[in-house]
């Protein structure tokens, strides 16, 4: 039994089309998604219609990620006094337009946590975050692991969320993570598509990660004939920097736009953050060097 796990597409359709090249080679018997399927990039039309292809040729698990539950909050939507703030509701509002009745009725029906069962194999705990919170990471030696681990029954537990690659063993519980497809840190320059491929073994599962190149040029071109440059600016910036070696997330560019706002006005509410702390956040972070695919 071979089972194939992706987390963290964002609409990376370019990145996950290459993950399932590989994958249709290899002996997959059903597949199983961590949520996070739109988000920073264009293709989450591609990546909405893989997944409905995909069920009808093989068993999948699905669930839901913290992205799917921005869109079904209609966050961006119905506001136009928000206007004025692109980098931070540009690309959520990106999602609204491209997502169908049909999508949010999809999405609206996944559950945030699942378990896999299969006869004469331990079960396995699936989350995106954590199994009582999308938006709750695990991360080795964390303190509230402990808390997490204990209230889950099953022996194996495989979560998304951090974009990073996981294997660890705490409190007799073993938590994979298998990495993004979407949009991953680069190593040593070379940007990668991550996914993890478990293998059973008697009533035991074994992991094999997989990491491999696909064409980010590409990506990043197809960001800007997109427009996402003008719909979420430094967003789309920051994305672009993970793309080619920034070693940081856009949750902290968020943060510190958000604390240079605070410092200076007195006060910062999501979203009303103007887009010159936006600015400042990414000159911060990146000395203000600017971006191959200049915004105009």
């Amino acid at each position: 039994m071979n089972i194939a796990v992706l987390s963290d597409i964002h609409g990376n359709h370019i990145a996950l089309e290459t993950c399932m090249g590989y994958l249709e080679k290899q002996d997959i018997d059903a597949y199983c998604f961590l949520g996070d399927y739109v988000g920073e990039f264009p293709g989450i039309r591609q990546v909405m219609d893989t997944l409905y292809d995909l069920q009808k040729k093989k068993p999948c698990y699905i669930i839901k990620g913290n992205k799917e539950d921005y869109q079904l909050f209609g966050l961006g939507e119905g506001h136009p006094e928000w206007d004025a703030y692109p980098s931070t509701v540009g690309m959520i509002r990106y999602g609204c337009q491209q997502l169908t009745e049909e999508d949010m009725s999809f999405l609206m029906s996944l559950p945030i946590t699942d378990c896999i069962h299969i006869d004469g194999m331990e079960d396995i705990r699936i989350c995106h975050g954590s199994p009582r919170e999308v938006r709750e990471d695990i991360r080795a030696g964390k303190g509230v692991n402990k808390e997490i681990l204990a209230e889950v029954k099953e022996k194996y537990i495989v979560c998304g969320h951090t974009h990073k690659v996981m294997d660890i063993e705490e409190y007799s519980k073993v938590v994979w993570n298998p990495g993004s497809v979407g949009l991953s840190f680069t190593e040593n320059g070379i940007a990668k598509t991550y996914f993890m491929i478990l293998h059973s073994d008697h009533r035991e599962w074994k992991p094999e990660f997989v990491g491999l190149e696909y064409d980010v040029m590409r990506t990043i071109q197809e960001m800007r004939e997109k427009g996402l440059y003008e719909v979420a600016p430094y967003w789309t910036l920051g994305t672009e920097r993970i793309l080619t070696g920034g070693m940081f997330s856009l949750g902290k560019m968020l943060g510190k736009a958000m604390e240079l706002c605070e410092l200076e006005t007195g006060k910062c509410i999501w979203p009303e953050i103007p887009e010159i702390y936006w600015k400042r956040a990414h000159e911060e972070l990146f000395g203000g060097s600017e971006s191959r695919w200049h915004m105009r």
